[in-house]
């Protein structure tokens, strides 16, 4: 059943997530626009913007180019595994964070990231039922998510 699942949509999966992801370069484009108008950023917030400045705009290239990996796999399978365990991980820490921030440092800002957190806990759900998946699997047959 999962193997089907799988098969079916993984290049679907790869593309829709890797373009969603993608979408975090206009955070190294425009950095002060995305922090306000994307991540709810309050003007008191953006006072010492230009010390964060290089850090968002850090971040939106490298998750940027994480999305335009997961897309380019979607076509050239041998990238599969290894981009599926790094944006796996990548996002899964993510969702790790947000909660930290929202549930142990009472951090009421951070759900301006909740958008990211949908996003990425999306692909820590699909992940780890992949992960799953890939461990249960029947071993003859080639991966789902190579075929």
């Amino acid at each position: 059943m999962l193997e089907r699942f799988f098969e079916k949509t993984v290049r679907g999966y790869l593309l829709l997530t890797g373009f969603l992801t993608a979408t975090a370069f206009a955070t190294f484009i425009a950095p002060e626009w995305s922090m306000v108008n994307l991540f709810s950023y309050s003007e008191e917030m953006m006072v010492n913007k230009e010390y964060l400045q290089g850090t968002y705009q850090h971040w939106g290239v490298m998750v940027g180019c994480i999305g335009v990996l997961l897309m380019v796999s979607a076509y050239v399978k041998p990238l599969r595994t290894s981009t599926m365990i790094y944006s796996g991980f990548e996002k899964a820490m993510f969702v790790g964070l947000f909660i930290y921030n929202v549930c142990v440092n009472e951090y009421s800002w951070f759900w301006g990231w909740s958008g990211v957190l949908a996003l990425d806990g999306f692909v820590t759900l699909y992940s780890l039922l992949y992960l799953y998946y890939y461990v249960t699997r029947d071993k003859t047959k080639v991966p789902a998510h190579l075929r």
